[in-house]
């Protein structure tokens, strides 16, 4: 386990600054503590610094993990976002889209959304930002990318694809093999 080195850095913030926009700040110094971001085995996970100071350093072959798994460098040198930091987009996201019930399904399998699957979205949402998907009931299901601005896409034809998928809480069950 060490910590990132200013590329990485650069890379993770800049695909989290899509979906929580200025918050990125807040994921560091919390109310309830300080957090930093660390590398295990091309994984970075988000976890407290009370919790890295544990963490051996001495044999990190056994260390498989600790804290939340953001995401995975891979060896192009590319950030990719993993559905398990879900609680912390849900938590400091700055752009959010509802689904109707029938929608919520469609998504759950990794379908784009089209417009008849929104039933609201938050104001000022920018073109190509990135979304949390929440069901009727605020529960976050996943994210994607928008394909136009909220107001373009509210005022679109209601085939027209809104969202495109990039992870959904489905994949728990279909990648397991993959997800650790």
């Amino acid at each position: 386990m060490r910590e990132l080195k200013e590329e990485e850095a650069q890379l993770l913030f800049e695909k989290l600054a899509k979906y929580v926009g200025d918050n990125s700040e807040r994921l560091l110094t919390r109310t309830d503590g300080n957090y930093v971001f660390r590398l295990i085995k091309n994984r970075i996970y988000y976890m407290s610094e009370q919790l890295a100071k544990q963490c051996p350093t001495s044999d990190a072959r056994k260390l498989h993990g600790a804290g939340i798994l953001v995401g995975k460098l891979t060896h192009n040198g590319h950030f990719h976002i993993n559905i398990t930091c879900l609680p912390l987009l849900e938590q400091f996201a700055s752009h959010k889209i509802w689904l109707t019930k029938s929608a919520e399904l469609q998504f759950l399998y990794g379908n784009d959304l089209i417009r008849s699957h929104v039933q609201k979205m938050s104001d000022g949402i920018p073109d190509n930002a990135g979304v949390v998907v929440f069901n009727e009931q605020d529960g976050a299901v996943g994210f994607g990318v928008m394909t136009k601005a909220g107001v373009d896409a509210a005022r679109s034809q209601f085939g027209a694809r809104v969202v495109i998928h990039q992870a959904d809480v489905g994949e728990y069950l279909r990648d397991q093999e993959q997800m650790f």
